[in-house]
């Protein structure tokens, strides 16, 4: 048989945890958008008084402890609900461009294309630079920040092991 009629081998399907990671990946997408929404259209003026109402409880409820690492605990959450609150438009905007193209990027790997990966990559590192950009370096959103990271990490180690399957 001649190399012109050999017919080419048929190719591979996408692996079951590409799949998996790609239909994870979706759904968060989505939900990014949806919360990016909500940082667009929900009152930020009720939502910091009814954190601001609730750290005081918090503070009453701990009494004299509340002097040490609780109460400086409060007063960071204070502060970034303050900032989230003063920049939810930005974080809004930012949160659903950010989900958008990550979600463009999973849908490049869910079709074996590898430009999607770095897509998702560049969309993972932006996203954690967002919060520190608005709300700054207080305790809590370097907490969110590292758990968000640590999550984002996991996923690109799992795409980067699926890279093999992609062209």
């Amino acid at each position: 048989m001649s190399d012109a009629t050999q017919t080419m081998p048929a190719s591979p399907g996408r692996p079951t945890l590409l799949t998996v990671i790609c239909i994870l990946s979706f759904i968060m997408g989505a939900w990014g958008v949806i919360s990016g929404i909500q940082n667009l259209t929900v009152d930020q003026t009720a939502a910091l008084d009814k954190a601001r109402a609730e750290m005081e409880q918090a503070r009453a409820d701990l009494g004299a402890q509340a002097e040490g690492l609780p109460g400086r605990m409060l007063d960071s959450a204070m502060e970034l609900a303050e900032r989230s609150a003063a920049n939810a438009k930005s974080i809004g905007i930012s949160g659903i461009i950010l989900s958008l193209l990550s979600l463009f990027g999973v849908w490049q790997m869910w079709n074996l294309r590898k430009s999607g990966f770095w897509l998702y990559v560049l969309a993972s590192i932006a996203a954690l630079a967002v919060p520190i950009i608005f709300l700054g370096g207080s305790m809590m959103a370097l907490l969110s920040v590292g758990f968000v990271g640590f999550f984002s990490l996991v996923f690109i180690i799992l795409y980067a092991v699926n890279l093999k399957h992609m062209h």
